[in-house]
C-alpha cells in the first residue's frame, strides 16, 4: 500500500499567500500608528491671512478666518489723530476811495468790508422842452366802433391813418399836458366830428375842397391829467393821423453831486 503525504501540496499554497497577506495589513496598521504618535509642530502664524473652508480636518488650534479682505483690521489698534491744516492768511491791499472794497482775514474766514461813498451823484427830474407826437396807431388810442387802419397814405404821419364810415364812432386818449392838437386828413365829402377835452367840446368840419392835412388845437389847460374823446358826429366818413401835446411832461434824470457832510 502507497503511502500518501500528510499535507496537500495545492492546499499549502494558499495558505502561505493569506499569511503573507496578514503580516502585510499588521505591518501596514503598525506604521500608520507610529506616525499618528509623533509630535505635533506648532504652526506659526504668517503675515498673510488666508480663508479656507473648515471641514473640521483642520488642527484644533486653528480657527477659521471670515474676511472680506485679505488685510485684517486691528480692533484695538490707535485712531491716528490729524490736526488741520492751518488756513493761509490772505494780504490784500487797502485800496482807498468812493468805490473802495477791502476784506480782513478771521479765524472763521475772510470779511467783506464796503466803504459807503459819501459823494454820489443825486438826480433830480427837469421837463423835456418839445412836443410829443402820438400816432394814431399807438396802443393809448382806445377805439370803439367800425374804425378801419389805413396804411401808405402819402403825407400822413408814419404813413397811417384811421378812418370811420359810422356815426358814433368815438376815440378815447389820456394825456399830461396843457394842450392838445389833433391832425387829420382834410378833403371833399369828408364829415364831422366833435372833440371834447375834459368837459369841453367844440365841432370840427374835415371837409374840404382839396386833399390835405390840418390840424386843430385846443385851448390852454392847466398841467395835469386830461382826457379827449373825438367823436363822428355827422357826414361822410372821418379820419385822425396824430395827436401831439407840445410841451410833453417826460421826466429824465440829470446827474448831480450833493455835498454830504
Amino acid at each position: 500500500m502507497d503511502q500518501q503525504p500528510s499535507i496537500d501540496r495545492d492546499i499549502l499554497i494558499p495558505i502561505v499567500i493569506g499569511g503573507l497577506s496578514v503580516l502585510g495589513i499588521i505591518l501596514v496598521l503598525l506604521i500608520g500608528r507610529h506616525n499618528s504618535l509623533q509630535a505635533n509642530i506648532p504652526a506659526s502664524p504668517t503675515e498673510r491671512l488666508f480663508q479656507y473652508l473648515y471641514l473640521g480636518t483642520e488642527p484644533a488650534t486653528v480657527k477659521p478666518i471670515a474676511a472680506e479682505s485679505e488685510t485684517a483690521q486691528p480692533t484695538n489698534a490707535p485712531v491716528p489723530f490729524f490736526s488741520p491744516t492751518p488756513r493761509p492768511t490772505i494780504l490784500t491791499p487797502i485800496v482807498t476811495g468812493p468805490n473802495a472794497t477791502n476784506t480782513s482775514t478771521t479765524s472763521t474766514g475772510i470779511i467783506l468790508r464796503t466803504r459807503t461813498p459819501t459823494n454820489l451823484p443825486t438826480s433830480i427830474f427837469t421837463s423835456t422842452p418839445g412836443a410829443t407826437i402820438y400816432d394814431d396807431t399807438d396802443f393809448r388810442f382806445m377805439y370803439t366802433g367800425n374804425w378801419v387802419s389805413q396804411t401808405n397814405v402819402n403825407g400822413a404821419y408814419q404813413g397811417t391813418l384811421h378812418v370811420s364810415s359810422t356815426v358814433g364812432d368815438l376815440i378815447t386818449f389820456t394825456f399830461i399836458g396843457q394842450q392838445i392838437k389833433f391832425s387829420y386828413q382834410a378833403g371833399p365829402s369828408l364829415g364831422t366830428v366833435t372833440v371834447t377835452v375834459d368837459t369841453l367840446g367844440s365841432s370840427l368840419d374835415q371837409s374840404d375842397s382839396t386833399t390835405q392835412f390840418k390840424e386843430w388845437a385846443s385851448g390852454a389847460l392847466a398841467q395835469g391829467n386830461h382826457t379827449v374823446v373825438i367823436t363822428h358826429f355827422s357826414g361822410g366818413s372821418v379820419n385822425i393821423d396824430s395827436l401831439t401835446i407840445p410841451e410833453a411832461s417826460i421826466k429824465t434824470p440829470t446827474a448831480t453831486f450833493t455835498p454830504t457832510p
